[in-house]
């Protein structure tokens, strides 16, 4: 541990909580914020857009010249291989989809930098909130605070403005396949584009694709869409490659924390390590496709377009509990969906939870990763071995609990939903209402 990463670390704890007070204001007083942004909504989704993310990027890549890390750091050098013409998985290593390192390699023609990297995710980033602001604005009068609201919460900040993260785009996706599921051949197009999204931005999202199909009602053409896009993928990859094209699977290698695996492990230990990370992830994988495939059969009734944004947060939140490769991050993924879907104003304490938890999922990696290098704790004596290691396991714990609420506070909106079911709910009428996906 040096000087510069102390004082790095200090100050992205420092800026977390204010912007951890800034999001508490932003729900405990949420009237006189709404009175202010109400009459100028475009100005305030940009507003907050360039203050929480394009003045950061300006301040601390361009002024203080500070270089990329983290995740902005390894897109750049599959970025940069892309931009040379080199091929994935074969010239260069890659855990994401084959056209993922094509797709962010664009920026580079503009200029061939890593830094370039952070305002084209956070332009992507801004289309998908202000997507989904349009979409939710007709059912939820306070739509525009809660997209201000994404802009200020710690966790979305840091993983954008320090790691250029690209998680939320499975949402954007999500919201396209919400375009078309009233349209005719729904279930076809609802197919092509998620396996369009298999190409593109990374293979972890067959953990949804399997309990979707217990979703739409027109399986066939469900999986014949998904089809047309994978076989001729993975034909054209391996005539490429060969095998290398498995890739991603690889990235099944590394404990993360925070998870239900990561906090067992002082109890659990010894049965932990008789079983390979691998295996260990495939085993959560299915729990988590299996209990998701549970909820899409059992509420099924209530339509794609009504059931797939709590689905779509159920499955993501029982993935991050139960993988053991599952960072803590991938929070990042579905955050703006429990904003909009699930968060009520009214439930304040809920809103209290849900930025204490992005507040820890900054802090909890630095201590991890930096002071403990990654160490998993297979016993009591190491996880009271120093002041450090208890703190980093006791902030585990709190954040493995708070995602546990998270995903029974989803799964009670998901009840509600069912109660408030009737044929009188339209869909222009509801926004989020059943359709029949055909």
């Amino acid at each position: 541990m040096n000087f510069f990463e102390d004082t790095v670390s200090i100050v992205k704890v420092a800026v977390s909580l204010l912007l951890a007070v800034f999001s508490w204001l932003l729900i405990r007083f949420p009237a006189p914020f709404q009175r202010l942004l109400n009459p100028r909504p475009g100005l305030t989704l940009w507003g907050f857009f360039i203050v929480f993310r394009i003045l950061p990027f300006i301040l601390v890549y361009l002024v203080l010249d500070f270089a990329p890390r983290s995740d902005t750091e390894f897109f750049y050098k599959k970025a940069f291989s892309a931009y040379q013409g080199k091929m994935v998985y074969r010239d260069f290593l890659s855990y994401h989809a084959p056209l993922f390192g094509y797709l962010i390699s664009l920026p580079l023609f503009l200029w061939n930098n890593a830094k370039i990297l952070i305002p084209f995710m956070a332009i992507f980033e801004f289309v998908i909130v202000w997507a989904t602001w349009q979409y939710y604005r007709a059912v939820r009068p306070d739509a525009l605070l809660i997209a201000a609201l994404y802009f200020v919460l710690p966790m979305t900040f840091v993983a954008m403005v320090l790691s250029s993260e690209e998680d939320i785009w499975f949402w954007g996706v999500g919201l396209i396949t919400l375009h078309y599921a009233s349209r005719r051949q729904s279930s076809l197009w609802i197919g092509v584009i998620w396996g369009l999204s298999m190409i593109l931005i990374k293979s972890m999202v067959i953990v949804l694709l399997i309990p979707m199909f217990f979703l739409v009602d027109n399986k066939f053409k469900y999986v014949l869409g998904l089809a047309l896009v994978g076989i001729p993928s993975i034909v054209i990859l391996y005539l490429l490659m060969g095998d290398a094209f498995l890739m991603p699977l690889q990235h099944s290698g590394y404990h993360m924390t925070p998870n239900l695996v990561s906090i067992t492990r002082p109890v659990l230990s010894g049965l932990y390590n008789q079983i390979s990370l691998t295996n260990l992830n495939t085993i959560s994988l299915f729990i988590t496709m299996a209990l998701s495939s549970w909820v899409a059969i059992r509420y099924k009734h209530l339509g794609y377009q009504r059931l797939f944004p709590t689905l779509f947060v159920l499955t993501f939140g029982i993935f991050m509990l139960v993988q053991p490769s599952a960072p803590g991050f991938y929070l990042y993924l579905h955050m703006i969906v429990v904003l909009f879907e699930v968060m009520r104003s009214e439930d304040r304490a809920f809103g209290f939870q849900l930025i204490l938890l992005n507040f820890l999922l900054v802090i909890q990696p630095i201590i991890w990763v930096i002071y403990i290098g990654m160490k998993n704790y297979d016993d009591w004596q190491t996880v009271f071995s120093s002041s450090v290691t208890a703190a980093d396991y006791f902030i585990q714990v709190v954040e493995v609990a708070l995602l546990m609420v998270l995903v029974w506070k989803t799964y009670l909106h998901l009840k509600m939903l069912d109660r408030t079911a009737s044929p009188a709910y339209s869909i222009p009428s509801q926004r989020a209402g059943s359709s029949s996906v055909s």
